[in-house]
This record gives C-alpha cells, sequence and structure tokens, in this order.
C-alpha cells in the first residue's frame, strides 16, 4: 500500500509540475505529457483495482 501511495503523490507532483509549466511556457509540449501522465495514470488505477479484486476473490 505505501508503494501505490508513493506512485499517486508522484502522480500529484508531475501533473502540477507540468500544469505549472505549460501556464508558463504556453508550450502545447507540456499538454501532450500531462494527458500521457493522466492516461498512465488510469491504466494503472484500473490494473491495481483488478489486482485488489482479483486477491480478494483468491482469499476468500
Amino acid at each position: 500500500m505505501i508503494v501505490l501511495r508513493l506512485l499517486v503523490v508522484a502522480l500529484l507532483i508531475a501533473v502540477a509540475a507540468l500544469g505549472l509549466a505549460w501556464l508558463f511556457t504556453a508550450d502545447r509540449k507540456y499538454l501532450r505529457t500531462l494527458g500521457r501522465v493522466l492516461r498512465f495514470a488510469v491504466v494503472f488505477a484500473f490494473a491495481a483495482a483488478v489486482l485488489l479484486v482479483l486477491e480478494r476473490l483468491v482469499l476468500r
């Protein structure tokens, strides 16, 4: 669980940094990178949720 929490903190830092970089420079490459990071986060969250559900089913 601590690894997941650290990944969430890293994700929030990355999103904030990319958002601020885009605000200050108005360069769209930061928005593209932000989109990739958010897509990765959604896929990772879905995979983690599936693994948690499978774990509950197996340990039951």
